[in-house]
């Protein structure tokens, strides 16, 4: 299990979501890697090459 910080500008994000505009994600990753994960494409995103659930970036 790799636990990090990385440094962002905001943890504030634009969001699609309709029910609200914004969200707040202090995360970027998972410590869990449940099978019916709806969010294992973020990985994409995170630049970990260790797979989803062995992971976690926490925002600051």
């Amino acid at each position: 299990m790799i636990i990090s910080e990385i440094q962002t500008k905001s943890i504030i994000t634009k969001s699609n979501l309709p029910v609200c505009e914004y969200a707040v994600n202090p995360y970027a990753g998972c410590t869990h890697g449940c099978q019916y994960c709806h969010a294992v494409f973020m990985k994409r995103f995170t630049g970990h090459d260790k797979p989803w659930g062995q992971f976690l970036n926490v925002k600051y």
